[in-house]
């Protein structure tokens, strides 16, 4: 069990002049998908009768199609999948069968629509030095005869309406069993060359002429395959945008495949982009379709792992994720407990995929190193900075730093880089596109009272603006207004009380300010004025005011004071038939008739939390969130009323947190600041 010999929370000293002259900022809307359908033909051949097996190849077509269809939101009756393994026997990539398949499906394509081509398998050419894919059945000896000319397919793809088409070739395979094809066998550069000068295609090729294309055992994969689809996930959307384009794809094979060529065989693989000279056009290769907050950390935690192994760091540091625009930078701002969330998350990730092979610096320890240099984003450039912070932390050759970048409605877009301490170079970047749900829209730090007529679908403003969406929007334009404790007719109220009397603060916009002091002891009262039982997460500072259950390889564990994600925090209920007021006045540290708690105390901040340019763990937001109950098989943790500094916790009905009912959150800032007190008199 995680304990705390002293729980407290920390109060953030705040500019306030900041936070009441800038008004939120518009963010960007994501791009909207094109409506022309997206095609793609994926070929892996593996099993070849007469040329040396290949391995892994059929997988590679698995990975990149689902990869397509769950990230890309490519139509599964949209991607052709030709492998040695394929059900029916008419879509295995035998010669007659490509010749078929290949102008059939080329010739479905319209003129606003985009096509791919994936081959995965040998090239070879024949006497007079003609090149050819091979399909399953070629005959190494007589390619002219047995496999599919290059010049067949350029005609092909150029006869091809699609106004983009990408032909991506994965070929000159290392490890083949046998090599007496190897004089004749043809680099993927080499079979590109011949599309060089074809209008709206361009070409991935997995190496250059004079490199293999390396297999990645651990992965199952090719190496370019692999990172191929990690691109294709969203982690090539550098700038963010909810795309990956065919630059962003290009420079992120190219660095990936590199970089792991050289650390893990070690061997030289470069990728090459074959492209008609003077085209200016960046056409998109996959609009992201966003994932689950959840999801998205684990994949990036993963590869970043990866990376990590890669360059054998032997420690790295998680920081919180911040936001790349001045008005993120300020308290709250637009993402409220989403970036220290997502850190966490992140760092659970990592210590997870570790698997002994590195280790992660202690929270506080990187915490007080960060205070005690006073280190801000600036300072990410400092080569100087970067190398005393990795001292301070006891030797930290990385940085994993985060960002929340672009949202639109409930969708977020997630980069985490990899900063190397003793250079400030990238050492990896990840990235993802995320869909929030209700409850971690409402850790962004607005607060609003959820209307019934929020959840109708007649009011939605876009043919393809799902009901998740279309609440968003309204949330988010709702707190554009008052906070909801303005309005007396909200019928669930948040106070903060200090010696049993109210501690009251001012409003701006839809912020609420209250004042504290150090050395104060809180409470939070809870009031439920709905005439109905609802359910409450209560969060401070992102920390869960009840204890949560967590596993660690296998071992559970207790966990007090944990940040977690909202949508999956342990909740409170409230049940006016009992006690239409309930009184939190701690962390709870033990549930039961004999229920104990580390209270709520206020303590002095280290840094200034003025423009939030500092990497602290000050946060300085309380967050409610009420919750309609819905039935479950089995029974919740809730509370009555109990002594101060101990509280009876026992069985709750059988509920869990249904329908966001409203979320109310409380900034809490410095009495004693001339802006503040300017505020109060």
């Amino acid at each position: 069990m995680k304990t705390y010999s002293k729980l407290t929370v920390t109060v953030p000293f705040v500019m306030l002049t900041s936070l009441l002259t800038i008004s939120p900022a518009q963010l960007p809307a994501q791009e909207e998908a094109a409506s022309a359908r997206q095609w793609a033909i994926l070929i892996g051949v593996e099993k070849y009768q007469r040329a040396s097996p290949l391995r892994f190849t059929a997988n590679d077509v698995v990975q990149i199609a689902h990869t397509l269809q769950a990230r890309g939101g490519f139509d599964p009756e949209g991607i052709l999948q030709i492998t040695d393994d394929a059900p029916d026997p008419a879509l295995r990539p035998d010669k007659a069968n490509l010749l078929r398949l290949l102008p059939l499906w080329l010739g479905k394509a319209g003129p606003d629509d985009k096509v791919i081509v994936y081959f995965s398998g040998h090239g070879f050419r024949d006497a007079q030095g003609k090149a050819y894919l091979a399909p399953r059945d070629v005959d190494p000896a007589d390619p002219a005869a047995t496999g599919i000319p290059i010049e067949w397919l350029r005609g092909q793809i150029a006869a091809c309406r699609a106004t983009f088409k990408l032909l991506i070739l994965d070929a000159c395979h290392a490890g083949s069993e046998k090599g007496e094809e190897s004089a004749q066998g043809v680099a993927a550069e080499v079979l590109g060359q011949a599309f060089h000068n074809l209008e709206g295609v361009v070409t991935l090729a997995s190496s250059t002429a004079d490199e293999k294309s390396q297999i990645w055992e651990e992965k199952e994969q090719s190496l370019f395959s692999y990172w191929l689809k990690q691109g294709l996930k969203g982690h090539a959307d550098l700038d963010g945008d909810g795309n990956v384009d065919i630059d962003e794809l290009y420079k992120y094979l190219s660095r990936s495949v590199r970089q792991t060529a050289e650390a893990w065989f070690p061997l030289k693989q470069d990728p090459v982009r074959i492209v008609r000279p003077g085209t200016l056009d960046v056409p998109v290769v996959v609009h992201l379709r966003p994932q689950r907050l959840r999801e998205m950390l684990a994949d990036m935690g993963e590869l970043l792992a990866d990376s990590i192994r890669e360059k054998k760091f032997q420690r790295v540091g998680v920081l919180e994720f911040t936001n790349d625009t001045r008005l993120g930078e300020l308290l709250g701002a637009d993402y409220g407990l989403l970036g220290k969330y997502c850190s966490d998350e992140l760092q659970r990730q990592l210590e997870d995929f570790a698997n002994g092979k590195f280790a992660l610096v202690d929270e506080h320890r990187l915490r007080t190193a960060l205070q005690q240099q006073g280190f801000g984003v600036a300072d990410l450039g400092s080569t100087s900075k970067l190398r005393q912070l990795s001292k301070d932390a006891g030797n930290m050759p990385v940085l994993a730093l985060g960002t929340l970048r672009s949202r639109s409605g409930r969708i977020v877009h997630v980069q985490c880089k990899l900063v190397q301490t003793a250079s400030d170079e990238l050492a990896g970047v990840v990235g993802g596109t995320a869909a929030l749900n209700e409850s971690e829209w409402a850790m962004l730090g607005r607060s609003v009272a959820v209307r019934p007529e929020d959840r109708r679908p007649e009011l939605a403003t876009g043919e393809q603006a799902s009901a998740e969406d279309q609440l968003v929007q309204r949330l988010d334009e709702r707190a554009e207004g008052p906070h909801p404790l303005l309005d007396s007719q909200f019928p669930y109220r948040v106070k903060l009380m200090i010696d049993g009397q109210e501690r009251k603060g001012f409003f701006r916009g839809n912020d609420y300010f209250v004042p504290m002091r150090k050395g104060e002891v809180y409470e939070i009262w809870l009031e439920n004025n709905s005439g109905r039982t609802v359910l409450l997460r209560l969060l401070v500072d992102g920390l869960n005011t009840l204890p949560e259950k967590e596993t660690t390889k296998g071992v559970t564990t207790v966990a007090i004071a944990k940040r977690v994600d909202l949508d999956r925090a342990r909740h409170w209920e409230l049940d006016p038939r009992i006690a239409r007021v309930m009184a939190v006045r701690g962390f709870v540290t033990q549930v039961g008739p004999q229920g104990k708690l580390k209270q709520f105390t206020v303590v002095d901040a280290d840094q200034s939390l003025a423009a939030r340019q500092k990497f602290t763990d000050q946060v300085g937001l309380i967050t409610a969130a009420f919750y309609a109950p819905k039935a479950r098989p089995r029974g919740a943790l809730g509370t009555a009323a109990g002594e101060e500094r101990a509280e009876a916790i026992g069985k709750a009905h059988d509920y869990v947190p249904g329908n966001l009912l409203g979320v109310v959150h409380i900034r809490y800032v410095d009495a004693d600041a001339p802006e503040v007190r300017s505020q109060l008199h």
